[in-house]
């Protein structure tokens, strides 16, 4: 697992597959006669750099379709230009109407399906699988130990991300790419669900000890040793995490 997510590079995690990871991921796909690209970054500034790091890793294919795991602004500044520049068919939940069995958008050389997953991170979430290169793009629905929903937690919505997150463990992809940050595996998402079923947990028993919110998100609650390599969780995220579940306890809405 790479903890260098500031630095722009080109990585290949399977031949055909690449990915310019940096702070916001953007990939691309190579289904053989033209491309598909996965999330658009934050920053159209970046739209020739983009455009000759695909030219150089591909040979100048064309961009067929755009995929968007959702339509935040950080996954969709380059929308317009691969329009512009390609004529690309944007695929996101506001353009398509996505079927939950998953819409085919792969090619006779690779198979690439969209899957609706709404409710984790927004109510358009999606995911971008290729099962035969065991390569899953999960958008903001994986954060590097962040909570994905970022309006009050209930207990339904987390019994629902729980659910999704099942769903995508069951896929045991050797690649995982999140919208943001460095590459992972189903192994980190094992880790997260974990960690956020044991928060949860933990938070309600120091509230039913007699732990004020205040107590709870000042340290009373460490964050996990073997997840301090994960990127800018010790940063801010684990106390994110925390404040996000204290707040719902304390509420009664967990």
């Amino acid at each position: 697992m790479s903890t260098d997510a500031d630095t722009p590079k080109i990585l290949e995690p399977v031949p055909g597959v690449w990915v310019r990871q940096e702070i916001d991921n953007i990939a691309w796909i190579d289904l053989g006669d033209d491309l598909l690209v996965v999330d658009c970054l934050e920053q159209a500034e970046l739209e020739d750099e983009v455009l000759q790091a695909i030219a150089s890793t591909t040979g100048d294919k064309p961009v067929r379709t755009v995929v968007n795991t959702h339509t935040h602004y950080d996954h969709t500044a380059l929308n317009d230009a691969f329009v512009r520049r390609f004529n690309a068919q944007i695929v996101n939940a506001s353009t398509r109407e996505l079927p939950a069995d998953g819409l085919f958008l792969g090619s006779s050389k690779r198979e690439v399906t969209v899957h609706p997953m709404g409710g984790c991170h927004t109510d358009e979430d999606c995911i971008v699988h290729l099962p035969a290169d065991s390569v899953l793009f999960v958008g903001d629905i994986f954060g590097w130990g962040l909570i994905p929903w970022d309006r009050p937690l209930t207990q339904a919505k987390a019994d629902h991300i729980t659910e999704v997150y099942e769903q995508l463990i069951a896929l045991n992809a050797a690649t995982v790419v999140a919208g943001h940050g460095p590459l992972c595996s189903t192994a980190e998402l094992q880790r997260w669900l974990r960690y956020f079923t044991e928060l949860m947990e933990t938070v309600r028993t120091a509230r039913g000890d007699g732990a004020s919110r205040h107590e709870i998100r000042e340290g009373a609650i460490p964050p996990p040793a073997d997840m301090a390599d994960w990127w800018r969780f010790l940063a801010w995220k684990h106390e994110d995490s925390v404040k996000k579940v204290s707040q719902a306890v304390v509420r009664g809405g967990l």
